[in-house]
């Protein structure tokens, strides 16, 4: 039935040109440091590839942790959680507070997520404040929901997963490349790089979009 209600929106959509996309359609899950080397403590990174400002205030991030899925809310007390246009947003661990001191770029928000992971299988979810899924990324084997397409292979540690630029990736352009498949849509990168509301902005390149199909199938199809 979900793969008949699939074919029949592509068939209808297959003409037509996207709508104008919604505050937040733009903001995707931009690296994942999951399996730190020594030193190094583990990182999720957003990227917003519109150029207007998105209030995350409750969004949330699950992930598929070694003991099962934890999640927690993007909120605070007094101010709202906000991502800059064509900008970056950092979340870390609260218990490394202490340790993200002395870094150039530190978390923009700190949480009570383990990260912590089985080895060779994972995932990172960020989900709307509706608990609709806006993007998943996944390694090895991932559980369902935890991924688009089909997860990507397991980085070795100290190494990222971080979304490309584009079909080939560059570092100038912001990391929205999205075909819908993870193992296509992001890489491995040997020196993670954290990024924070504080770093230089980086607008998308043209072809970030990737196929239309591919999005249909991660919108409709695999959530």
């Amino acid at each position: 039935m979900r793969k008949a209600r699939y074919l029949a929106l592509c068939a209808m959509l297959a003409g037509a040109s996207w709508a104008a996309e919604g505050a937040g359609d733009k903001v995707f899950l931009a690296e994942v440091l999951y399996a730190p080397g020594a030193g190094a403590l583990p990182f999720i990174e957003l990227y917003n590839a519109s150029e207007d400002n998105v209030d995350l205030s409750g969004w949330r991030i699950s992930i598929a942790a070694k003991d099962g899925p934890e999640t927690v809310t993007l909120s605070r007390d007094k101010e709202k959680v906000v991502i800059p246009g064509y900008g970056f947003y950092l979340i870390g661990r609260e218990k490394d507070r202490g340790a993200w001191s002395s870094s150039s770029y530190k978390p923009d928000f700190y949480c009570q997520l383990s990260m912590e992971y089985a080895k060779g299988r994972g995932g990172v979810m960020l989900l709307r404040p509706n608990g609709a899924v806006r993007d998943a990324v996944g390694w090895g084997l991932a559980p369902w929901r935890f991924f688009e397409g089909t997860p990507h292979e397991p980085v070795a540690q100290g190494h990222s997963l971080e979304r490309k630029s584009g079909p080939t990736h560059n570092e100038v352009n912001g990391n929205s490349y999205d075909t819908g498949d993870n193992s296509t849509d992001f890489r491995e990168r040997p020196k993670p790089q954290p990024q924070n509301i504080n770093s230089p902005r980086e607008r998308p390149a043209a072809t970030t979009e990737g196929n239309a199909w591919g999005r249909i199938k991660a919108m409709y199809y695999d959530q």
